[in-house]
């Protein structure tokens, strides 16, 4: 295919004719170009936006890394007497805190003690998965969990416990109040107890069963609210409470490890595990792991969005193939002339080619131009619409983000471009390759 000056100079001119309509269609096309890459440029902006404040909101609330502890497995059957074979016990996390501080990029690295308890309420008992924090300690995640704050401060005093708005609500507590909680283990043993009173049929027998059944309810003081929507549905306490609570006596649950880079935390939990300093009890979880199903569902999302607007560009794509059948419909004899005098079939396509260039380039300038302008005053008609439809489009609320959040990325705004060149060309080789076989006599006959 050859793009000479007379195949240039001959799509320049079938750009503008005179007493045509064609000039009516290139102008259609041209808007829909613009108007497919416009949106492309707007709608992968706010969203590339969009996902670098949400995994910096979910920053704001998880562990960086967390390790932890299980409870050692039993042997298997047969060699619990075998004396070669070790009795499983579990490690001292004292031994394993200083190696998790001393892994490169580790600016804390501080014991905590995680579980699910059950709060009092006056229709039922509500859960919440809780952090035992050590007060008194400097900890990043103290400092992002801060940011959060919607009334009182993160205390972590004794019988004290930092909830979220949403868990307040739900167990009809405020600010200042006392709640009574119970530990999910110490609840899982009260029940085994009772359905083991319930089975012993000696009156006496049951009746001590039914007294060894207990649970060591605590009342904690609400010192602290978080906004729910980004700070998660978690809650905090005193480690010592914590260990109370999941009856962890000295021990703990696990460590949290806050790293200076976030982005390397997948690297630098493959080392430390890798570096064999970890003891076997121990298993390594990074923020993205904790968050999975909520980055999976943004990628997800994410996917579907390029495929829907993958389809803008080609509605914009048939356009400029419309325009391109209705030049080579018009030019029929001026094709059969130039085929007679000598013209090649690739020398015909490239006219109609070029013309495409010039349209999708056109287009696709002023699509850029027009989706840079919209973005620059998004959040005025983001409040133009709140004023006209009586209806916000970004409640803060929910976003939690005073402003639409926008970030073009160079790759992409070339992908978006790569891909409306590509298939305005596209659309027009297949009209003007049928053009270009046309047979002269019959062209200059009709």
């Amino acid at each position: 295919m050859s793009f000479s000056r007379a195949s240039l100079f001959l799509a320049f001119r079938y750009l503008r004719p005179k007493r045509s309509f064609v000039s009516v269609i290139t102008a259609i096309s041209i808007l829909g170009v613009l108007l497919g890459v416009g949106v492309l440029v707007v709608v992968m902006a706010v969203f590339q936006g969009w996902q670098v404040e949400f995994r910096k909101m979910l920053l704001g609330f998880e562990p960086h890394i967390l390790m932890v502890q299980s409870d050692p497995e039993p042997p298997p059957a047969g060699f619990e007497a075998d004396p070669n074979f070790p009795e499983p016990h579990r490690s001292n996390w004292r031994d394993v805190l200083p190696v998790a501080k001393e892994q490169p990029g580790v600016l804390s690295a501080v014991p905590i003690a995680v579980g699910v308890i059950f709060a009092e309420a006056p229709t039922e008992m509500q859960g919440v998965e809780v952090f035992g924090l050590k007060p008194g300690v400097a900890d990043p995640l103290v400092d992002r969990l801060k940011k959060h704050l919607i009334a009182g401060e993160f205390s972590l005093d004794e019988d004290s416990i930092v909830v979220t708005d949403t868990f307040a609500k739900s167990v009809s507590a405020k600010l200042g109040d006392t709640i009574t909680v119970h530990g999910l283990n110490n609840l899982r043993r009260m029940i085994s107890g009772i359905q083991d009173a319930e089975k012993e049929t000696d009156p006496e027998k049951r009746d001590e069963l039914y007294d060894g059944v207990y649970d060591y309810p605590l009342e904690l003081k609400i010192t602290g609210l978080l906004r729910a929507d980004t700070a998660g549905l978690r809650g905090y306490v005193p480690l010592t409470i914590a260990q109370d609570l999941f009856n962890l006596e000295d021990n703990i649950s696990g460590i949290e490890i806050e790293l200076a880079d976030p982005e390397a935390a997948p690297a630098i939990a493959g080392a430390l595990f890798e570096s064999g300093k970890v003891p076997y009890d121990w298993s390594l979880r990074t923020w993205q792991d904790g968050q999975g199903d909520r980055l999976a569902s943004v990628e997800n999302q994410q996917s579907l969005l390029y495929f829907l607007l993958l389809i803008i560009i080609l509605v914009a794509a048939i356009c400029v193939m419309n325009t391109t059948i209705t030049v080579t419909v018009q030019k029929r004899r001026e094709i059969g002339v130039l085929t007679a005098l000598g013209a090649r079939r690739n020398q015909v396509i490239g006219i109609f080619v070029a013309q495409a260039f010039v349209v999708a380039s056109i287009g696709i300038v002023l699509g850029i131009i027009s989706g840079a302008i919209f973005l620059a005053f998004r959040n005025e008609f983001r409040q133009l619409l709140a004023q006209w439809t009586g209806r916000d489009f970004f409640p803060q609320d929910i976003y939690f983000l005073s402003s639409i959040p926008a970030k073009i990325v160079p790759i992409d705004l070339l992908a978006v471009c790569g891909m409306a060149m590509v298939l305005c060309l596209l659309a027009a080789l297949i009209p003007a390759w049928f053009a270009a076989r046309v047979d002269p006599a019959v062209a200059l006959r009709d």
